[in-house]
């Protein structure tokens, strides 16, 4: 009989085309695909839990011997866990609606000058140099609900990647000839990470993903 192999958990959030559940109840998606790929070669099984980004995040932060996927890199993130390594590189732009001429961003420090709708924990907060405390900045549960909030003038912009905002819209069901990119911020690493407690050895072996 062959001995069951340890389960190893990977938080994670429901974020298509990155990763999702289908209607059939299976994960799909880019990051999901490397993650089965890759579990032919660990002694190890991923037992991929799928939950809102900001207690994926909380739990991945304080729970050594875990791993979150696709989290993107950023230098204050680094403190709190090892980078394993990335999936893609992403384009992450500043979007409004295409009917607000008047909103016009030249730089970064424009935006100051705008109501923004943010996921919680997510990197734009690191990007953007905001705290979560700036008077015009909304934190939201989700980038689908920054998204409703955009669609619905209650915030003059949101913040997201290409690919993942291309996703959301067409997921609402809204129009993308409706949005606009107002300014292109960075281009992203989105990849795999654990916390900075996690074994070295187990660290290393997911660096093979």
């Amino acid at each position: 009989m062959a001995c069951a192999k340890d389960k190893v958990i990977f938080y994670t959030e429901p974020y298509p085309p990155f990763q999702s559940a289908n209607q059939q109840g299976q994960l799909v998606g880019f990051s999901i695909d490397i993650l089965q790929a890759a579990q032919a070669y660990l002694d190890f099984d991923i037992d991929i839990q799928i939950m809102p980004w900001s207690r994926a995040y909380h739990n991945a932060q304080h729970q050594p011997n875990t791993f979150i996927f696709s989290i993107a890199n950023t230098d204050k993130r680094l403190a709190y866990f090892k980078w394993i390594g990335n999936f893609y590189t992403v384009q992450d732009m500043i979007y409004k609606k295409t009917n607000r001429p008047d909103i016009v961003l030249d730089n970064i420090d424009d935006i100051n000058r705008y109501t923004l709708a943010l996921s919680r924990s997510d990197a734009a907060l690191d990007r953007l140099k905001l705290d979560g405390k700036h008077p015009n900045v909304y934190l939201v549960r989700s980038q689908l609900a920054a998204l409703k909030m955009l669609n619905f003038d209650r915030v003059d912009l949101i913040y997201n990647n290409e690919v993942g905002f291309n996703e959301d819209v067409k997921k609402m069901g809204y129009n993308i000839s409706d949005f606009t990119a107002a300014l292109p911020v960075v281009n992203m690493p989105i990849g795999i990470a654990t916390h900075k407690d996690t074994d070295e050895a187990l660290a290393k072996k997911c660096a093979t993903l």
